[in-house]
């Protein structure tokens, strides 16, 4: 098991957020991590990235205690893309690409291999145009697509991204969730904070809908179209259907 979370909670202030979670997930899964505003989902990716302690309960990796890790080792294995970041940065695309390296440096000198892996994360984000660019320079979508790649870059087996499509055309966000399915393919553990539905219906392995600071569901996508109540932790509004391929479709 990769990741093992067992009832993790979390207060903010006086208000509980998260409460008694538990989640199991292997490599090669790819968890689409669903709820309405303020339901946990960008706090639960910082417990797991070890941004935040729980008030209570334990998350391990790899069956070895979150806080146990040390920081280097933890970088190596998991990757995490927060919801927002500072727009005025003061780097160059290629030189922010190139931190998610540092976990695998040594003395900070960069090799052959941590160029070559930034380049290709680059790459695979259609960012390498703006190697050179300041991030000041860049709309938020090619800012969005340069963070991306500094995650990939990190060749972390766990990957955190909460709302990885934002700021993105609908062509990249497409391009986005294909390439962490790609990503999943290569039995790495994906994540991703999203409420665009037919996105995760059509990417993703699994989805996991938190409320009132709960696991509400947490179901395969192959059996998401056949058992579509869980589309009413959502709204009312919603109905599953299917394409003409017969892929799950959510309309309203």
């Amino acid at each position: 098991m990769l990741l093992k979370l067992e009832n993790v909670s979390f207060n903010a202030g006086s208000n509980r957020v998260l409460n008694a979670i538990g989640l199991e997930a292997r490599g090669g899964e790819f968890i689409a991590l669903m709820g309405s505003n303020g339901a946990g989902k960008s706090t639960l990716l910082d417990l797991i990235a070890g941004l935040r302690r729980p008030l209570g309960g334990t998350i391990k990796l790899e069956e070895r205690a979150l806080a146990d890790w040390p920081v280097r080792e933890l970088a190596c294995r998991l990757s995490h893309l927060p919801q927002s970041v500072s727009a005025d940065l003061p780097f160059r695309a290629g030189q922010l690409v190139a931190m998610g390296r540092y976990p695998h440096t040594s003395h900070w000198h960069e090799s052959a291999i941590d160029r070559e892996e930034a380049e290709s994360a680059m790459r695979c984000t259609n960012c390498l145009q703006f190697q050179d660019r300041q991030l000041t320079t860049l709309s938020g979508g090619e800012r969005q697509r340069v963070l991306l790649a500094a995650c990939l870059a990190q060749k972390a087996e766990l990957l955190l991204l909460d709302e990885p499509s934002t700021f993105l055309d609908v062509d990249q966000q497409l391009h986005c969730f294909a390439l962490l399915q790609q990503e999943s393919a290569r039995n790495v553990l994906c994540i991703a904070v999203t409420h665009d539905i037919n996105l995760a219906l059509a990417h993703c392995t699994r989805i996991l809908i938190l409320a009132e600071g709960k696991v509400a569901t947490d179901i395969a996508v192959r059996e998401a179209q056949a058992a579509p109540e869980w589309l009413k932790l959502f709204s009312p509004r919603l109905h599953m259907g299917a394409t003409p391929a017969g892929r799950p479709w959510v309309w309203f």
